[in-house]
């Protein structure tokens, strides 16, 4: 039998999400917010737990996902209905139930997490007057984990999953990309980066579409990250190198010069594989800029120092060979002159006196941390 929509009544709707919201919207177990270990990231899937706590906490999250299932099932079957009418759902289906939906994304058990995911899929997709308030829901619990409210967060995954999707079918108004924009930016920050960096660029690239100046604000917060808080990580150059793709030109003529500044510090640095890619995406920005810099005679000459500083002093060798390479490639390019490459003998006699060699190496990154390891970095 075919209903139409005005068999539903609103008492209707206010009853279903009533029965929703008591079965669903509790505190979530202990073990969503147990502590991450020193190996552990903040979201679920990487590192882990062992041992007869973590067991039991396990067992518990999924117990309570069997005793929500029920309602999550038949919530999606009420939604699913021809007589749905999400006009008349909008008033019960808003911001405080989005919310609600958006906190069980932290549920330890990652079947609730998809549950309660495609749940707020479905309301988007169904519900007009719910699209903004799914985002704003999304937003605020993503605002939680960057600041630092949640230090631990089991869904970040699906919460920037369901923020590009939203804002690449949903236009969204100014002020909600520049608060989306803004927590975006700051997760850049987070400790754990490393665990979420493809799906925060995904985001990053969704929402470009709405704030065309976005992806040049998050090159410009990274560059602030390395010079405010001498953080060098390999994971902010791999974020910069792959936005640098999706740049338009007009930004990227006034960010190039800083950018290269900055990554040309890195060419010298202990770990080799920071100092190759950093290398590798100085020569792409060349290749890809080669007139720009051919006329740059004078900027050029922080690259040049800083890769004479690699053949001078570097412990790794195919560093050093790398480093000889490209200035003979700057050369074959007429970005730099034959006589710029090679360093008076008292010059390269100094540099070896001061070459990190691989001992050096490892006591100082591998061994240091594990003596203070409140001073390690990710």
């Amino acid at each position: 039998m075919l209903f139409l929509s005005s068999d539903y009544s609103d008492d209707v709707y206010a009853a279903v999400a009533e029965m929703f919201a008591s079965n669903v919207f509790r505190p979530l177990s202990p073990s969503s917010y147990m502590a991450a270990d020193d190996d552990e990231c903040g979201v679920d899937g990487v590192g882990g737990g062992f041992g007869s706590e973590y067991d039991a906490a396990s067992e518990a999250a999924a117990v309570e996902t069997q005793q929500t299932a029920m309602a999550y099932l038949a919530f999606r079957a009420f939604v699913n209905r021809l007589a749905f009418d999400g006009v008349k759902a909008g008033p019960h289906l808003g911001r405080r139930f989005a919310g609600g939906l958006a906190h069980r994304l932290n549920a330890a058990d990652m079947n609730e997490r998809l549950m309660a995911r495609d749940t707020m899929v479905r309301v988007r997709e169904t519900c007009q007057p719910a699209h903004l308030a799914v985002l704003d829901a999304v937003v605020d619990e993503l605002a939680d984990f960057a600041y630092g409210y949640a230090p631990r967060h089991n869904g970040v995954i699906e919460l920037l999953e369901l923020v590009a999707d939203t804002v690449v079918y949903t236009e969204v108004s100014r002020p909600a990309v520049e608060k989306l924009s803004r927590v975006l930016l700051r997760l850049l920050k987070h400790q754990y980066l490393h665990s979420f960096k493809s799906k925060l660029i995904e985001c990053i690239r969704a929402l470009e579409s709405q704030h065309d100046e976005l992806i040049p604000k998050a090159l410009v917060f990274i560059m602030s990250i390395w010079k405010n808080h001498n953080v060098k990580t390999i994971v902010l150059l791999r974020i910069m190198v792959e936005l640098y793709e999706w740049c338009n030109k007009e930004s990227w003529i006034e960010l190039q010069l800083p950018v290269v500044c900055h990554i040309s510090k890195f060419f010298s640095d202990y770990d080799f594989q920071l100092a190759e890619e950093s290398m590798n995406f100085w020569i792409r920005i060349m290749h890809d800029n080669i007139k720009y810099w051919q006329g740059r005679k004078d900027d050029i000459r922080v690259v040049v120092d800083a890769l004479k500083k690699v053949k001078r002093t570097h412990w790794n060798s195919d560093c050093v060979n790398m480093a000889c390479n490209l200035l003979n490639i700057m050369v074959m390019k007429n970005v730099i002159k034959d006589s710029c490459v090679e360093d008076p003998e008292e010059m390269f006699q100094e540099g070896k006196s001061k070459v990190i060699n691989y001992y050096d190496y490892i006591s100082q990154k591998m061994l240091k941390p594990l003596v203070n390891p409140s001073k390690s970095t990710v």
